[in-house]
């Protein structure tokens, strides 16, 4: 019978961890117009404790009209970068290796948080920079029809997307 591979190294690329345990993203809703907070640093705590495992830090959106929430962590300015690292830096004390899961929410932007009923956001002196935050998405259908239309890209704004996303873009930082 083979054994299980779990506790047995793995390298990706040029990264190799000391398991195969990983601690998958997950949505915290907690930043604050897009920077890292206290929470990000005190959620990584309890995950961290075992050692070699790989660490993706919830989705972050690589465009101000991505962020799905008011709660989402941003990458779309070098701004964002310092509370970011600061947690990357944590994850590396404890011999993790972290990572992060880039996003876009298109359709599904501008919610409010989950516990919060999720359903879409209206202007409001909370959200300073509402015109930034604009609805876009690969096409001007909504789902459900209940929600408010997107706006559908342009093939000329498709490339500025999918920069911010890969090497190159704001997310590359």
């Amino acid at each position: 019978m083979a054994q299980p591979l779990l506790f047995e190294p793995i390298s990706l690329r040029d990264v190799t961890l000391k398991n195969r345990v990983v601690v998958a993203p997950m949505h915290q809703y907690s930043a604050i117009k897009g920077f890292a907070t206290d929470w990000h640093l005190m959620n990584a705590g309890p995950l961290r404790r075992r050692r070699g495992r790989l660490v993706i830090m919830e989705s972050t959106k690589v465009e101000r009209r991505g962020c799905g929430t008011v709660g989402d962590l941003g990458i779309w300015d070098d701004a964002f970068v310092p509370g970011l690292k600061r947690c990357v830096d944590f994850i590396r004390l404890h011999n993790s290796v972290p990572g992060i899961q880039l996003g876009h929410s298109g359709r599904k932007a501008r919610r409010f948080r989950p516990w919060e009923g999720g359903a879409p956001l209206k202007p409001s002196p909370e959200i300073d920079d509402w015109e930034q935050w604009e609805l876009v998405s690969s096409s001007d259908i909504n789902a459900p029809a209940t929600d408010p239309t997107p706006r559908a890209l342009t093939r000329a704004e498709i490339p500025r997307s999918s920069r911010a996303l890969g090497p190159g873009g704001a997310a590359r930082q």
